[in-house]
């Protein structure tokens, strides 16, 4: 089976903030259907700087993010990307009012499945990431990574090894311990294929078929693993 380039995107997005915090709403399709109920959307090249940015930006933005590139479906057992544990993201029944009637799925007779999610924990997932590459991006260049980012990453402990006389080589541990772990979380994987079209190896969550009375599966293309993806690339400077 050739393995798509492009991401998979919701049907439809809507943003909403409250009482209880900033949301992303999103509908699918119900399971059985093509790619596990979600459009196609755009190539992932950029999806890394574009998410890294939401960590900063009006919750307004976050709906243009989703159509483009898709979501990260935070569970709501962990408050981690739904493909960490093959978990489905929190269900979202009660956001069916933030979709107009002039929604491209309006009318449509397969069922839909509506999904929602705090920009919260998006925002934060951008900090950690953000704070990953600019620490490789420091031990590329045999410097010691920032304090703050140290601290944001392992914990504020953590934030001395920018002053130890081995910083550079215990922080390359750590920071490549914590990566395995994303990597190994979200079921990511190397992905042989050919012709190869690029200097290292694609990264890929395998979905794999739902199931029996399944009502959710990551398709074979999503976000969060591709956001792994070009942050290993960022670490090894490809």
């Amino acid at each position: 089976m050739s393995y798509p380039r492009a991401l998979a995107v919701p049907l439809d997005v809507a943003v909403d903030a409250g009482e209880d915090g900033e949301w992303v709403a999103w509908r699918v399709r119900a399971p059985g259907n093509i790619d596990y109920g979600f459009a196609r959307g755009e190539r992932p090249e950029g999806c890394l700087k574009a998410f890294l940015a939401l960590q900063e930006a009006p919750l307004a933005e976050f709906a243009g993010f989703v159509r483009r590139w898709g979501v990260l479906g935070i569970c709501a057992a962990h408050e981690l990307p739904g493909a960490h544990a093959a978990c489905a993201p929190r269900d979202g029944e009660s956001a069916n009012d933030l979709f107009p009637r002039t929604s491209l799925t309006e009318g449509w007779t397969v069922p839909l499945r509506l999904y929602r999610e705090p920009a919260g924990a998006w925002r934060e997932l951008a900090g950690r990431l953000a704070a990953a590459v600019r620490v490789g991006r420091a031990l590329r260049a045999n410097e010691a990574g920032d304090g703050a980012d140290l601290a944001r990453l392992f914990g504020d402990e953590a934030a001395g090894l920018a002053e130890s006389a081995r910083a550079v080589g215990e922080q390359r541990v750590r920071l490549g311990e914590l990566v395995d772990g994303w990597l190994a979380e979200a079921g990511v994987r190397p992905v042989v294929a050919w012709p190869f079209v690029a200097e290292a190896p694609e990264l890929a969550v395998g979905a794999g078929e739902p199931g029996e009375g399944a009502e959710f599966a990551w398709p074979a293309r999503s976000l969060y693993p591709e956001l792994l993806t070009q942050v290993v690339r960022e670490l090894a400077g490809i």
